[in-house]
Order: C-alpha cells, then structure tokens, then sequence
C-alpha cells in the first residue's frame, strides 16, 4: 500500500497538447479534443484523480458513469443537466457530477480541471461485501482432499 503524497499538478498537460476527439459523450457540436492524465488510483480500484482537458464543443453526456469532484482551472463550460436550468462554471469554481448525470457540456473556452473521481460497487459486490464482513474470519474454505 502507497502512503505518500502524489501531487496532482496542472502542467501534466503541455499548454500545446491537442488530445484525441471527445469520448466522454456524443459530440453535438464542434469538435471538442480531450487529454486526461490520471495520477492516482488507489488500490481498490474505486478512487482516482488527476487533469482533464477538452477544447470547445457542445457534447451529450448520459447516465454518467461515477460520482466526480472537479475544480476548473481553466476556461469556461456550460452545463445543463436534462429537464434542468445552464449554469456556467468557470475558473476557480468547483463542482460535483453525481453517478447517472444525463445533460448536456457546453464548453464555451479550453477546460483545464483536476477531477476526483469515486466509483460505487455493484449492489452484488456491496452483497458480497457486507456478507464476507458478516462471516468475517470465523468460515475458512476447506480442503477437497
């Protein structure tokens, strides 16, 4: 197990880096190219963060897959969650796209963000989870011989 600090550093991405086409969402608009960087993941496999980029573009998220912390850094974006109100985020301002997130990004300038990101285990692995805590120590696997 890792016990020391990683740091999550903006310039993990070259100012003059153009990414890949965008693969968050269906692309409505434009033609917005992302790079990410992911720095960390622990070793349950559930956490992870680092720096995402993408250029401008409208693009079609649905059913968004994880719960996501995220501070901009740069630029400016749009979102409009389904049946919901746009709000800008820009700069400095930090956000949280909750698991199954279906709107829409409009990403009016380059963003540039560091993202947290949680992935919540399947209701089997949470069964299997709370019933091995259950059993704890006490069932031991026998031998077949």
């Amino acid at each position: 197990m890792r016990h020391t600090v990683v740091p999550i550093e903006r310039s993990r991405i070259a100012d003059d880096e153009t990414g890949i086409p965008a693969v968050f969402g269906a692309v409505l608009d434009g033609q917005p190219m992302e790079i990410h960087r992911n720095l960390f993941d622990d070793a349950t496999g559930r956490f992870s963060c680092g720096v995402w980029q993408c250029s401008p573009g409208l693009v079609a998220m649905t059913d968004w897959p994880y719960d996501e912390f995220c501070v901009l850094l740069t630029g400016r974006v749009v979102i409009t969650p389904d049946g919901g109100s746009p709000r800008e985020y820009k700069a400095g301002d930090a956000l949280v796209l909750p698991k199954g997130f279906t709107g829409t990004w409009d990403i009016r300038e380059t963003v540039r963000k560091y993202y947290a990101i949680q992935r919540r285990p399947s209701p089997i692995a949470r069964v299997k989870g709370f019933v091995k805590g259950l059993l704890g120590p006490r069932l031991k696997p026998r031998s077949a011989f």
